[in-house]
């Protein structure tokens, strides 16, 4: 009896160890990467205004806005003065809504800026309308540029010739270039044909006044040859090169 006893009891054990074995289903590997494909979301702006909260002087817009989709994200706050070339001036974060006040300071003659959010893995990038303000007055809009804009075209041949006459004249190189881009970017877009209109500061370097650069030549209102010479001469003189005035504009906002 008790040899049967055992038997049974071996039997009984074979039996449960085997069941998971003719079991249907095999076991989940713990090993086995799982793969996700990410949703590609879209993003929107909500709350933009074209009328804005202003300092009495106009310089000065504040605005709310919500950034719909992937909270929270970054967003530039950007400028324009001719509504062709765009600059970052400052960066902020939403809040788990996706909530954020801008504020942002317009000079009279970059009376465009736009909030502008980056695209991230899942998320696809979004540009605000263009709004334009016309800042010595903050009940007015303008659509109407304050000088004459200039094609991209034009534009990139003004950077051209001013890289490669700052390198064969002065050899500054492409860290000075890169500071003058962004000076002159700032102060004109590098529109030649900008006017400041309440300073009356011309051309790609903003000269105060503009006939200042009859001394590169007669045709300066006209010709950014003309300016770009001028004007890296005055940076030379004053400032040593572009990585000084840059300096000297980021922190006074003029040079």
């Amino acid at each position: 009896m008790r040899v049967m006893a055992v038997a049974g009891a071996l039997a009984v054990c074979t039996g449960a160890l085997a069941a998971p074995v003719m079991a249907d289903t095999p076991p989940a590997d713990p090993f086995q990467e799982v793969t996700t494909k990410p949703v590609r979301e879209a993003t929107t702006l909500k709350g933009f205004k074209a009328a804005v909260r202003t300092t009495t002087d106009g310089t000065v817009h504040r605005n709310r806005l919500q950034v719909i989709g992937g909270t929270p994200r970054k967003v530039e706050v950007q400028y324009s003065s001719d509504g062709t070339t765009w600059v970052t001036a400052k960066t902020r974060t939403t809040d788990t809504e996706g909530k954020v006040r801008v504020s942002m300071q317009v000079a009279p003659d970059r009376n465009r800026w736009r909030v502008f959010v980056p695209a991230t893995e899942n998320h696809k990038k979004v540009r605000s309308g263009i709004k334009t303000f016309a800042v010595q007055s903050a009940e007015t809009e303008s659509t109407t540029p304050p000088f004459p804009a200039i094609t991209t075209s034009q534009i990139e041949a003004n950077k051209a010739y001013a890289r490669v006459y700052i390198l064969n004249t002065y050899g500054w190189g492409d860290d000075q270039w890169l500071a003058l881009e962004q000076l002159w970017t700032r102060e004109s877009g590098w529109n030649h044909l900008a006017v400041n209109p309440s300073s009356g500061a011309t051309g790609i370097p903003q000269a105060l006044p503009g006939d200042k650069m009859a001394t590169a030549g007669a045709d300066w209102r006209t010709n950014p040859q003309t300016q770009i010479r001028w004007g890296a001469s005055y940076i030379k003189g004053r400032y040593a090169d572009p990585k000084g005035a840059w300096a000297h504009f980021t922190a006074k906002n003029w040079y």
